[in-house]
Parts: C-alpha cells; structure tokens; sequence
C-alpha cells in the first residue's frame, strides 16, 4: 500500500466529500493500486487551500490544505487515454453523517 498525494481541484472537492464523485482519472506515473490510499487536498487558483466557514477560502500548503483520505478500490485503464486510469475510491473515514 502507497500513499498518493494529490492535488485535486475545488470544483471536484466537495463531490468527492459528499460521495457524489466516487472515481478519479489520473496519469498513471505513481503505478496506482487496489489498496493504495489517496491524500486529495483541496487546490484552487494555483494553490493549496482550505475553507472557513466565517472568511471563505484561505491559501495555505499542503499540510494545512482541506484533505480527504480516500482508498483505492478499483483501477482499471479501459478505453483511457494511453498512461491513464480510472479508480474506484471510496473514504477511508466514513462520512458519520451519511449514517444518520
């Protein structure tokens, strides 16, 4: 198992925290795996950043960015383009809302 840091756009963020958006298609240079976990850190405009509620959005780097820990379930490279896939993810922490 490896972890992938990865930037991940603010358009795409929240659907992927709201399991709107349960897949990701990326170059395939870090040899993706069933198993493998993904740190998607909220970036927009060119830079990490996370988001508070009172003041909106706020610049930061990496370690400060809004993050989500997703696990790898799927990976296939079907009908991508040549070096892509496509995984299957799903959170590594349960949305405990989605529970009530």
């Amino acid at each position: 198992m490896k972890v992938h840091e990865l930037k991940l756009d603010d358009v795409y963020f929240n659907d992927v925290r709201d399991g709107k958006k349960t897949f990701e298609i990326r170059k395939n240079d870090r040899d993706f795996e069933e198993g493998d976990l993904l740190a998607l850190s909220r970036y927009k405009d060119g830079s990490y950043c996370y988001w508070n509620f009172f003041s909106k959005f706020h610049n930061s780097d990496i370690h400060n960015a809004d993050t989500l820990l997703m696990l790898v379930t799927y990976v296939t490279d079907y009908e991508q383009k040549d070096g892509y896939v496509v995984m299957g993810i799903s959170p590594l922490i349960p949305n405990e809302a989605e529970d009530d």
